[in-house]
């Protein structure tokens, strides 16, 4: 099973993503944007683990969640990872240090029950989408797309399993762990 920790998105949030996708849309020739439904940040990409491993997960999320309080996380600017003419569409988050320390608990309780760390560090975006091309370049569409300046409530974070159905991918969640101080 292909796996990740994540934060999912409201659906009000996801729907705001949404509309800055159908902007940037309107500067780009072409692009393979991110389902509005599949919307979130990553935290820690898993990638291939066995069924026998999913406890172990839950036992890290619960230990990092305990350790974090629920927080606001703003939206940033759109960004790009260039790859010569095409790249990846995001849009990143203001810096924040609950955001950081959830990012360092989680990573050592994983670690504890034997997972490696995140190879590529952590740099918290949301991809908006992948082999976007732009129309002339990248800086005209993040001059084009104005963002608000839009804050949303972190409660928990998500298991996710990464599930292929023909061309589309769909991100399930597994299971989800409250940060402290979440009230249901």
């Amino acid at each position: 099973m292909r796996t990740f920790i994540a934060i999912e998105l409201a659906p009000e949030e996801r729907a705001y993503l949404s509309s800055v996708q159908t902007e940037t849309q309107k500067h780009c020739r072409r692009g393979n944007y991110t389902p509005q439904d599949n919307l979130h940040i990553t935290l820690h990409f898993l990638g291939e683990i066995e069924p026998s491993d999913v406890e172990y997960v839950k036992e890290a999320m619960f230990e990092a969640a305990q350790r974090n309080r629920v927080f606001d996380l703003k939206l940033g600017q759109i960004g790009f990872f260039g790859r010569g003419d095409r790249g990846i569409l995001w849009i990143g988050l203001e810096k924040n240090d609950s955001l950081q320390r959830l990012f360092f608990s989680l990573e050592k309780s994983l670690e504890r029950q034997g997972f490696a760390k995140e190879k590529k560090g952590f740099s918290p975006h949301i991809t908006l989408g992948r082999e976007v091309e732009p129309q002339r370049n990248f800086a005209d569409v993040q001059k084009a797309v104005v963002m608000e300046g839009r804050s949303f409530r972190v409660e928990k974070i998500s298991f996710m399993e990464s599930v292929r159905r023909g061309p589309r991918l769909f991100y399930k969640p597994l299971y989800c762990q409250s940060l402290k101080g979440h009230q249901e």
